[in-house]
């Protein structure tokens, strides 16, 4: 049985984190759509120091001091399933963080589900549904896994934004425009600790996120057992990063910014 977080666990103490932490941020809701220039490749200027390489999201702008911290959820046998305490130190520390969360996983633990989408400072985004390698895979098996992971995570609750993580990080050559036909934006990474190793351990997870982090980066982890030291190294990371000046965001808030650097914004499709 998976370690969900309970609600009503520490009930008053935990939800008071919370509501303290959700009280000091605000953020703007997703465009819910895909950017891309001709060809299919970003129509963000290359000034706006943003990233979308045939429309993938590979991190935000490097002039601002925003990174986002992204957690994965991925269909594993591995124990523990999810790790509850990576969601508490993230809610102590009232850090905002997208949960790229595959349909298999949110069926096997909605209650794990619900417990992340009920914390107001967290984004819930599709990792597809079977976690199955996109590469070499027909058009239509594609679209299945982006389609069938979303509908996953709204029968549950989960209520997820217009982000999709392909599993293993694979990006077919069409993956772009199947994105845009289900109306969701790709996003990768630029920091991967490689976190599901169990060789590494969290002082090295804690410095190759230092090492390799700057501004607009999307660090990589993951929240169950294939994030193997990722709950020991987390307080670390975020007080590390901190110190360097860095604020969390969501991949959203990330997104935002590169659609107001573009010089179409005024013309962004994006709703409130």
């Amino acid at each position: 049985m998976s370690a969900a977080i309970d609600p009503t666990r520490g009930a008053k103490s935990w939800l008071c984190l919370v509501a303290l932490a959700a009280a000091s941020l605000a953020r703007p809701a997703l465009a819910a759509h895909v950017r891309g220039g001709p060809h299919g490749s970003s129509a963000h200027p290359a000034d706006s120091g943003c990233e979308l390489r045939d429309t993938l999201l590979i991190h935000g702008q490097r002039a601002s001091h925003d990174v986002a911290l992204t957690f994965d959820a991925c269909p594993t046998s591995h124990v523990p399933p999810f790790a509850p305490e990576i969601v508490d130190t993230l809610v102590k520390d009232g850090i905002p963080a997208t949960f790229f969360v595959s349909g298999k996983w949110a069926e096997a633990h909605p209650e794990d589900l619900h417990a992340l989408a009920d914390v107001p400072f967290f984004a819930i985004a599709s990792h597809g549904y079977r976690h199955r390698h996109l590469n070499g895979a027909s058009d239509q098996a594609i679209l299945a896994e982006i389609d069938d992971g979303r509908r996953a995570l709204e029968r549950l609750g989960g209520h997820p934004q217009a982000l999709f993580r392909p599993p293993f990080g694979d990006r077919p050559p069409g993956l772009a425009g199947l994105a845009r036909r289900a109306g969701v934006t790709p996003v990768l990474w630029d920091v991967a600790p490689g976190d599901p190793s169990p060789q590494e351990t969290a002082a090295d997870i804690e410095r190759d996120v230092l090492r390799q982090t700057r501004g607009g980066s999307i660090i990589v982890l993951h929240v169950n057992g294939r994030g193997v030291g990722t709950a020991a190294a987390l307080p670390r990371v975020i007080a590390r990063l901190r110190e360097r000046g860095f604020r969390f965001v969501t991949v959203a808030d990330l997104l935002h910014q590169c659609d107001a650097a573009s010089p179409d914004a005024g013309q962004s499709t994006s709703t409130p």
